[in-house]
């Protein structure tokens, strides 16, 4: 990724790779290539971090035609965006927005009897016809119907009574604890498929896997598989010696506020936590917990790179700030660039050191960052979220 472009203004940001972004979904259209399913771009929570609205867009110009986000207000924000396409909302929809829902053309999941009549009576309302999948709970116990004949019979009954419902699709998600369980969840929706069928259900539309199901399941791929993580560079667990590429897309990235000398016995930022025990030179960051960097890494837990060069974090990470040992890295002064995340801090390296996973690293970046997208090796667009301004570069 090349150096970033850095404005007065811009204190700390995140520099967001359209390439490697495309390429990735490139590489999943790739991987469904043999099975014929469908690849429906995960862009819920913002994108992971990425800003939904810009890689929305870019997914769409590069050819994806369908969407999957969490909630109505993700949906919303896409299409006053003009995102155009098949948009799901994977979760439950509050009731006062089902007619916006149905107005802007959006999917809907529905997990229960009740949440079927509530969008039918929305619909009707309307004078609309709604297009709906259902959850099914095949053993992961988040949300869905239970996977029972009992289950299937009160969903037909709700099907031959609920005259303004379209049901589209079929759907569960993976727990991926083993393999065996996996085994065990698929099964189980395609009883559902079946159960439903004898009673004249027959959605169409059946998908299960996510990323990782994309790349170890291809015999599960059905109609669609709905891709997040891999599109943002998190490849999927056990895919090291699969032959494909899965490009990192996203640097953080902050700068050099202040450096100061402090001496042995001095203590570094809030509590007693960290008491130098030597001379250090220790440079103070634009960024903290709250821009996304996780207070988890104090106290020499986390690392980020200046100069090229590892530079462990000293004291407890502040809301706004962090410091940063220094003294082993000469020359380093106010201005100067470091790597919090991505970039020259792998994502691997960082989830190790937060102890945690990839997709929640990227994803807890806040909206304060301003968001840089770069393409062909140029910025072609700058979002500051908190000024509601976007700046697009020819």
């Amino acid at each position: 990724m090349p150096e970033p472009l850095v404005h007065n203004w811009q204190r700390t940001w995140i520099d967001i790779d359209l390439d490697a972004l495309i390429a990735n979904y490139r590489t999943a259209c790739a991987l469904t290539k043999e099975s014929g399913a469908r690849v429906t771009g995960v862009v819920k929570s913002n994108a992971y971090g990425h800003g939904a609205v810009r890689v929305a867009q870019a997914l769409q110009e590069a050819g994806c035609g369908s969407f999957a986000v969490s909630c109505a207000r993700e949906a919303i924000e896409l299409r006053r965006h003009g995102v155009e396409g098949e948009i799901l909302v994977m979760g439950l929809t509050e009731a006062p927005l089902l007619t916006d829902m149905l107005r802007l053309d959006v999917t809907l999941t529905a997990a229960s009897v009740q949440g079927l009549t509530e969008i039918d009576r929305a619909a009707r309302e309307a004078g609309a016809e709604a297009r709906v999948h259902l959850k099914i709970n095949t053993g992961f116990h988040r949300l869905g119907f239970d996977c029972t004949e009992e289950a299937a019979e009160e969903i037909a009954q709700a099907a031959r009574q609920l005259t303004n419902i379209r049901l589209e699709g079929l759907f569960s998600h993976l727990g991926l604890i083993c393999r065996e369980r996996d085994v065990q969840q698929h099964d189980a929706l395609m009883q559902m498929q079946a159960w439903l069928g004898r009673r004249g259900v027959n959605p169409p539309d059946v998908h299960l896997c996510d990323s990782i199901g994309l790349v170890r399941y291809p015999q599960w791929h059905h109609s669609r598989v709905r891709v997040g993580a891999l599109l943002f560079g998190v490849r999927p667990a056990g895919s090291d010696h699969m032959p494909f590429e899965d490009r990192e897309t996203l640097a953080f990235r902050t700068t050099v506020a202040q450096v100061r000398r402090v001496k042995a016995g001095e203590v570094i930022g809030y509590g007693d936590d960290m008491i130098l025990d030597y001379d250090a030179t220790i440079a103070t960051l634009c960024a903290g917990y709250g821009d996304g960097y996780p207070r988890h890494l104090s106290n020499g837990k986390g690392k980020v790179s200046i100069r090229g060069r590892l530079a462990p974090v000293v004291g407890l990470v502040c809301m706004d700030q962090m410091m940063v040992d220094v003294t082993d890295i000469p020359g380093v002064t106010p201005g100067d660039t470091a790597d919090l995340l991505g970039g020259a801090i792998p994502y691997g390296d960082f989830t190790d050191w937060a102890e945690t996973n990839r997709n929640e690293c990227i994803t807890i970046l806040s909206r304060r960052p301003v968001r840089v997208y770069r393409q062909g090796g140029h910025v072609v667009t700058v979002l500051d979220s908190l000024l509601e301004e976007r700046r697009d570069f020819t």
